[in-house]
């Protein structure tokens, strides 16, 4: 069965959510290694992701009221730009802590966005009153 828009709407700003949330899990899991030798940091290949969803968004639909659905989700690799140290392990928690604020304010703008959105039907729903 097709979603209404604003059911697209709420599905895409959740799965921003849960996206920004499997990034602070990584990350956590990360920083819980930073002193187990021969550990490498991981993160989610965003490329791949993106390029499968313009694709999707790009290929012609057999329905103008059909919109793509976006079926996997971003795929955990191992971080290539960390150089590992003596002991092996390539966690950089300078770095790390980094891209867990990045994740926290992402995940901030995102329940905004879905809080503004909510706000809109219910406005919707009262008829403007």
């Amino acid at each position: 069965m097709q979603l209404p828009e604003i059911d697209r709407i709420t599905a895409l700003l959740t799965d921003y959510l849960d996206i920004q949330s499997r990034r602070a899990e990584i990350v956590a899991g990360n920083l819980a290694n930073a002193d187990t030798p021969n550990f490498r940091a991981q993160e989610l290949d965003f490329q791949d992701y993106l390029r499968t969803a313009a694709q999707q968004a790009l290929a012609p639909r057999a329905s103008v009221a059909t919109p793509p659905a976006l079926d996997q989700t971003p795929r955990v690799v191992e971080q290539t730009n960390n150089v590992p140290g003596i002991d092996g392990n390539s966690v950089d928690t300078g770095h790390e802590m980094a891209t867990l604020a990045n994740a926290g304010g992402q995940f901030v703008f995102g329940t905004q966005m879905l809080q503004a959105h909510f706000r809109t039907l219910r406005l919707a729903i009262r008829e403007g009153r």
